[in-house]
C-alpha cells in the first residue's frame, strides 16, 4: 500500500519528463541556428517556452523527491514547497485518468503548505488517500473531494462508493503524520490535520 502512490505516479512523471526533454532539445537546436527571422535570438523569442520547461522540471524534481523520501531516501532535506500539495493532487488526477477514473475538479484552490511540517509526508498522505479512494471505484467513477478550513484544523474529505478502501493507509498515516486523524464512514472519509500545517491560497 505504501508504494501505490509511486507505482501510479511514476508513469505520469516520466511522461512529463519526456515532454520537458523534447522541448529543451528543440530549443537547443533552435539556439544553434543563430538569430530568428525577427532579429531576436531564438532563446529570446522562445523565453516563455524556456520558462515553462523550468517550471515543469522544478515540479518534477519536487514530486520525485516526495516519492523517494516516502521510500526511505531523505531527499527533501530543508526544502519546503508551498505548492507541493497542489502539484501532488494534479499528478494524482493524471494517474487516475490513466485508469479511467476521474478526480473531480477542486471547488476551491488547494491550500499552500506551511514550513512547520515535513515537506513530503503531507503530500504523500493526501496523494495516497486520493489515489486509493479514486481507484476503488469503477471505471468512469468520479471522486468528489475538497479541503475544508475549519479554523483549528484543515480537513480533506472524499466521497466515494468504497470509502473503506483507504482503511489500509491508517497505520502509515499515523506514523508519518501523527497529529492527523483519519475517519472512515459509510458515505466517505475525512482526514484532519492541524491548522498550522496549511493556509488558504491568496
Amino acid at each position: 500500500m505504501n508504494g501505490a502512490l509511486a507505482r501510479h505516479l511514476l508513469p505520469v512523471l516520466l511522461h512529463r519528463a519526456n515532454n520537458a526533454a523534447q522541448l529543451m532539445t528543440a530549443l537547443s537546436s533552435l539556439a544553434r541556428c543563430g538569430p530568428a527571422p525577427s532579429g531576436l535570438s531564438w532563446l529570446e523569442e522562445r523565453a516563455n517556452d524556456l520558462a515553462q520547461a523550468s517550471h515543469d522540471v522544478d515540479e518534477l524534481g519536487y514530486l520525485l523527491a516526495v516519492l523517494a523520501s516516502a521510500s526511505g531516501a531523505d531527499l527533501m532535506l530543508e526544502r519546503r514547497e508551498p505548492r507541493g500539495l497542489a502539484w501532488t493532487t494534479h499528478a494524482v488526477g493524471e494517474a487516475l485518468r490513466r485508469d479511467e477514473r476521474v478526480l473531480a475538479p477542486a471547488s476551491h484552490p488547494v491550500p499552500d503548505q506551511l514550513p512547520v511540517h515535513g515537506g513530503w509526508e503531507l503530500c504523500w498522505a493526501a496523494g495516497s488517500l486520493l489515489l486509493v479512494a479514486g481507484r476503488a471505484g469503477a471505471p468512469g467513477d468520479v471522486l468528489e473531494w475538497q479541503w475544508l478550513d475549519e479554523g483549528t484544523s484543515w480537513v480533506l474529505v472524499g466521497a466515494c462508493a468504497a470509502p473503506q478502501a483507504v482503511e489500509p493507509l491508517r497505520a502509515a498515516l499515523a506514523e508519518r503524520c501523527p497529529e492527523s486523524v483519519l475517519d472512515v464512514r459509510g458515505g466517505g472519509w475525512s482526514w484532519r490535520v492541524p491548522a498550522a500545517w496549511l493556509r488558504a491560497r491568496a
